[in-house]
């Protein structure tokens, strides 16, 4: 379902800005989120893990990269893991892997996975494995998800895979490095918002096919949805003017913009998409969760689509943000000659 348009976005340039630019990656983004939420989260990580090879990768690496973007294979980042993480060791004319990722997204349709493996040292060191070249163990039993079945996010074991130097992307810590790490959830933020606009644009249809859109009610929440969904692509457009002004001067006051505007978006994100899942539960009624009807598989895939990592920390992130902005405002009006800032 991903179409050549959608794949071209994929190219950056040595900075990872998308060459189509910020505003087409969005857009994308939230195309391929309501076509299928499962789609979309295969095609966030496919750029992603373009972009991590544009901006880390060696200049024969990203040559590499535009003739495996050219002939259409599908990259994918893997870091969740459990107890057996990946890691990686030196072996003879190479490096040696063993362990496995879980949550992989696109298991056995990725065919350049980007994953994290730890080092002797503890540091992260990315490689991209050439998942048509190689061989892994792919569980695909525990697999048993509320949503986004489709995503095959299944286990994958990387024991005894061989890697060459070639293999290797950047430098140790490379991949946690800010504000890409945490202000790389804009792209997932656009998928959630595309599906939350696609529950808009089925539950106005199905209303309105019913006769029910001139019932008081029903207007009601579907200018609470309208509301919900215009909200979220109004932090999708400020994060994106803030990745924008980085990409143009990446100072360190423009980097740490980033991060914190992308905190958020995160938070008002999630907060219109839940109040999206309640409103269209409510307009539709039990009616319209039974299948094939698009309800009850796309708020599913929602749902489960917004548990992404440590929401609560995203949450205290912003909340120290906002203090440190009150006692540097605090500290200017204090240094003015009036006591008044400015």
């Amino acid at each position: 379902m991903l179409t050549e348009e959608l794949l071209r976005i994929a190219r950056s340039d040595t900075n990872g800005v998308p060459i189509d630019g910020r505003a087409a990656e969005v857009d994308a983004l939230y195309e391929a989120g309501s076509r299928d939420p499962s789609v979309g989260r295969i095609y966030e990580g496919h750029l992603n893990g373009a972009q991590l090879v544009a901006r880390c990768g060696s200049p024969m690496q990203r040559e590499q990269l535009e003739r495996d973007l050219s002939d259409g294979h599908l990259f994918g980042v893997w870091n969740t893991q459990d107890g057996n993480g990946v890691r990686i060791a030196d072996a003879a004319g190479g490096f040696v892997l063993s362990g496995a990722k879980t949550w992989a997204s696109g298991a056995g349709t990725i065919t350049r996975a980007l994953i994290t493996a730890a080092l002797p040292n503890g540091l992260l060191q990315m490689c991209l494995v050439p998942m048509d070249r190689v061989q892994v163990a792919i569980d695909r039993s525990a697999w048993e998800p509320m949503g986004m079945q489709a995503s095959d996010s299944f286990s994958v074991s990387f024991d005894s895979v061989v890697l060459s130097a070639g293999d290797l992307i950047g430098n140790p810590g490379d991949y946690e490095a800010q504000p890409w790490f945490f202000g790389g959830a804009l792209r997932f933020l656009a998928v959630h918002a595309g599906i939350m606009g696609r529950l808009e644009a089925e539950t106005l249809a199905y209303l309105t096919e019913r006769n029910r859109d001139s019932d008081t009610f029903q207007r009601v929440r579907a200018a609470q949805v309208r509301i919900a969904v215009q909200t979220s692509r109004q932090w999708l457009r400020t994060g994106m003017e803030s990745w924008m002004r980085f990409d143009a001067e990446p100072s360190e006051s423009n980097a740490n913009q980033v991060l914190e505007t992308v905190d958020m978006a995160r938070v008002a994100i999630e907060r219109a998409a839940l109040d999206v899942i309640e409103l269209v539960v409510r307009s539709v009624g039990a009616r319209g969760l039974i299948e094939p009807l698009p309800f009850g598989h796309l708020i599913r895939d929602l749902q489960m689509y917004l548990r992404q990592p440590a929401p609560d920390a995203v949450v205290m992130r912003v909340g120290a943000a906002a203090f440190s902005s009150a006692a540097a405002a605090c500290n200017a009006s204090i240094a003015s000659p009036t006591g008044v800032k400015g």
